[in-house]
């Protein structure tokens, strides 16, 4: 069994979609459960919003692979995060440096008007 995931899409703007296969769909206001590929469909996302509610369907070892996937890309985020942050850190500690420079050489020239 190929894995299946259904996403939750809340219809804000009735429509009828088309799919690639020329088949039609009507879909009124409210809830529907479609698949991830028509929920990510431009028109359809024109016309709804998704609730972030999904199931997903398949084999032990499809869905174990998805997982492992997902864990990938979580990790790559978390690390991502992490030279983000560092990132910032390091603008920050910039910035308190260059203020500084600004608020002596604001300074000076305050001194050097003071004596004209």
């Amino acid at each position: 069994m190929a894995k299946k995931t259904q996403v939750e899409i809340l219809v804000h703007t009735p429509f009828n979609f088309t799919d690639d296969k020329g088949e039609k769909t009507a879909f009124t206001a409210g809830r529907h459960n479609v698949d991830k590929e028509v929920a990510e469909h431009w028109f359809v996302v024109a016309h709804s919003d998704q609730t972030g509610a999904s199931t997903t369907s398949g084999t032990d070892d499809q869905l174990l692979g998805q997982i492992d996937s997902l864990k990938t890309q979580l990790d790559q985020q978390i690390k991502l995060n992490g030279d983000q942050a560092e990132s910032i850190a390091a603008k920050d500690k910039a910035l308190e440096v260059l203020t500084a420079e600004l608020e002596t050489l604001k300074a000076a020239g305050a001194g050097a008007d003071a004596k004209k």
